[in-house]
């Protein structure tokens, strides 16, 4: 009986087997090592199951979540968290982190603002015997905000301390909120007020209130306007005896540019005189024959004037003379004020010489002249030259100077008409030159 038990049991361990066996090459299941390594389904993701993670902090939750499942991903969890930075209802934080890669259709959990933290409770500290420094201090502290008010007097502490406060030492008030208090003075002491920015006017109203003395000062600036206080020489809350000056400094408004003085450009052709002019920070502009020099200039040199004046200069072009002296004929008006040279031949340019009060007005042919009813004196500039002689060899025979300047008068002869004197003794071009009168 035991024998035949045996042998069912071997029979039904072999058919299980068997089963196992069939069951195996049916699935196409690969039972060496090296197969099972790389087909276990919880080996490390592939990267076609990766996606990017979005960025939607700061994005309204609902914006958030559209745009997690439009990245292939899904909502995780949602919590809130108060932010004094990010609106109420707008992703604070998310997990993972924007741009990192996940497996697609993994969650996606956000933070979201649920809007500012509410002020907490806070207990005032006690500022009697404090200075307004350490009072303003230890309110900051707790998150309290400070408001010193005007000093009184008083004798329950020392001057400069704290004896009174808004909201009781010990009572229980919300973050933020302003605590007022006073700083004892002592009898006969005032605290100046803050007068910077105020116009000098107001300035010394608010002083002579506190019973102040006031003085002020002036400066140019740059930052503050005209008429404005720009310091003052004792600090804003400064406890001082009643009467005490406090000096401010008023504003000028911007400083305004330095003087310069005009050069002299006379004679200047008109682009040198302009570039002179334009260097020296001033405006430039002329009149006249612009390939001339300049005659006349509207302000003198050496005038100081604010920069960027306009200077305006007068050009006056003369005519070449290549031949100057040749034929002449002088001319002297009825009043016989002026005086007309007239120059013919290979020179056809005409002068007009204008004589007043014994000045002479000049050019290139006349350069000096003095006018006393009968005869004027001139001086004429028109070089020196050599005339040679030649021998049959082409040595030089001889050789003569010949002036053709010099000074001369003309004399004015109703009856002889004019006539020319050299007043020197040497051979002149202009010697032999005749002058008629002109009525």
């Amino acid at each position: 009986m035991a024998r035949h038990k045996k042998a069912l049991s071997l029979f039904l361990v072999a058919l299980a087997t068997t089963l196992v066996a069939g069951v195996l090459v049916m699935t196409g299941c690969s039972c060496s090592p090296t197969a099972s390594s790389g087909s276990s389904s919880t080996g490390a993701m592939s990267a076609s199951d990766a996606s990017t993670v979005p960025n939607v902090v700061s994005l309204a939750q609902p914006d958030a979540e559209k745009a997690i499942v439009a990245a292939g991903f899904k909502v995780g969890t949602v919590t809130r968290d108060a932010s004094d930075t990010i609106p109420s209802g707008s992703v604070i934080s998310q997990d993972p982190k924007a741009m990192t890669p996940a497996k697609a259709g993994s969650p996606v959990n956000l933070v979201v603002s649920s809007g500012k933290a509410k002020p907490k409770d806070v207990t005032v500290p006690d500022l009697k015997g404090k200075s307004q420094a350490d009072a303003e201090k230890a309110l900051a502290d707790v998150k309290l905000v400070g408001v010193a008010t005007n000093p009184e007097e008083t004798t329950e502490v020392e001057p400069g301390k704290v004896f009174k406060q808004s909201i009781a030492a010990g009572s229980t008030a919300k973050e933020g909120d302003k605590v007022s208090f006073t700083v004892a003075l002592a009898p006969g002491e005032v605290a100046v007020p803050d007068v910077v920015g105020k116009t000098r006017e107001d300035a010394r109203s608010a002083l002579t209130e506190a019973k102040l003395g006031f003085d002020y000062t002036t400066a140019y600036s740059d930052d503050v306007a005209e008429g404005s206080v720009i310091s003052q020489s004792i600090a804003a809350g400064s406890m001082v005896k009643s009467g005490t000056t406090v000096s401010v400094t008023v504003s000028l408004g911007p400083k305004p540019q330095a003087d310069v003085k005009v050069p002299d450009v006379m004679t200047y052709a008109w682009k040198d005189a302009e570039a002179a002019l334009l260097s020296a920070g001033l405006q430039a502009r002329y009149t006249g024959d612009p390939s001339g020099t300049v005659v006349a200039q509207d302000i003198p040199a050496g005038t100081e004037v604010a920069q960027g004046t306009l200077v305006t200069v007068t050009l006056h072009a003369s005519s070449p003379h290549q031949n100057p002296i040749m034929n002449l004929v002088g001319t002297y008006g009825a009043e016989r004020a002026q005086v007309v040279v007239e120059a013919s031949g290979s020179d056809e340019g005409k002068v007009t010489v204008t004589w007043a009060n014994g000045a002479a007005q000049t050019d290139k042919w006349v350069m000096t002249g003095t006018f006393d009813n009968s005869t004027l004196t001139l001086t004429y500039k028109n070089g020196v030259k050599t005339e040679y002689t030649y021998k049959d060899n082409g040595d030089v025979a001889s050789e003569k100077t010949i002036y053709t300047d010099g000074t001369g008068t003309i004399t004015f002869n109703d009856a002889t008409g004019l006539s020319l004197t050299w007043n020197d003794n040497k051979e002149h071009v202009a010697d032999g030159l005749t002058f008629k009168y002109v009525s």
